[in-house]
């Protein structure tokens, strides 16, 4: 039996409808996919430290007060650096804390920075003082492996690989002032907030001295976004360029820093 064309438009409109539902329906999974952020990165406080602890590194709780406020889901992981990188590269992972574009130039950026960093060097040797390349010959430097260090540092370590101990794994920050301590290592680098609030908590206070700053080791920290999570990490980093402004202009971010016993990296206007 034929269907009359009242029925056939019921039919159509009732197929139209359903395509309809089926399209919105996949076009709000991307969207319950965002409301879960994965970030990690190797323990690196005042930045970043244990997950679900009291203080878990400024760097984190301007994550959480940025994307929790907005519905989403943060969910902080320590890893190992190299991990933590290759996590984010992949996809499995959508922030690294503490990158620069230099660094990892594949990845997405907000044009917000984290900080800034300057590369200095630290000894127990008071007398001891960095004055460039040169002042390293002698001493055996500690570095974490996979950490963010200027080109000649890089070079003097393939030329004299016997002159430096390389640390990787969880804490190897920590584990790197340990050797310092204990004179397995005589010089380390490092950014100064990291170097200090360690040096803090290991009861170090007044052993350990800054020798001198890199000319070429300061650079913006930036939050770094996954390349393969598009264009979920363009969306992020527009949530935190937005989210940041308003933590900075409201107060709340320099409330924030004083629980670490830090400042504004950026001059009030």
């Amino acid at each position: 039996m034929k269907i009359r064309p009242s029925s056939a438009a019921r039919i159509r409109a009732r197929y139209l409808a359903c395509c309809l539902a089926g399209l919105l329906l996949l076009a709000a999974c991307p969207a319950r996919a965002q409301e879960r952020v994965v970030v990690v990165a190797d323990s690196w406080m005042p930045y970043n430290g244990t997950p679900g602890s009291a203080r878990e590194g400024y760097a984190v709780e301007i994550l959480r007060a940025v994307f929790e406020t907005r519905g989403f889901t943060v969910d902080y992981r320590e890893l190992p650096w190299k991990r933590a990188v290759r996590d984010v590269r992949s996809g499995q992972a959508d922030i690294l804390i503490g990158v620069t574009p230099d660094e990892l130039p594949d990845f997405i950026y907000p044009k917000t920075s984290l900080g800034r960093s300057e590369l200095c060097f630290f000894t127990m040797d008071s007398g001891w003082r960095f004055t460039g390349p040169q002042s390293l010959t002698g001493v055996v430097t500690g570095y974490v492996q996979g950490h963010n260090y200027p080109g000649w540092f890089m070079e003097a370590i393939g030329r004299s690989p016997e002159r430096f101990h390389a640390l990787h794994g969880q804490d190897a920050f920590a584990r790197m002032l340990a050797m310092l301590a204990e004179g397995r290592v005589q010089v380390i680098p490092g950014n100064r907030a990291v170097v200090d609030y360690y040096v803090q908590q290991a009861g170090l206070e007044g052993q350990v001295f800054v020798a001198g700053c890199s000319e070429t080791g300061a650079h913006e920290l930036f939050f770094g976004l996954s390349p393969a999570n598009m264009p979920k990490s363009r969306l992020l980093a527009d949530i935190l360029d937005q989210g940041v402004y308003t933590l900075r202009n409201t107060g709340q971010l320099n409330h924030l820093l004083i629980k670490y016993g830090l400042k504004d990296w950026l001059k009030p206007r």
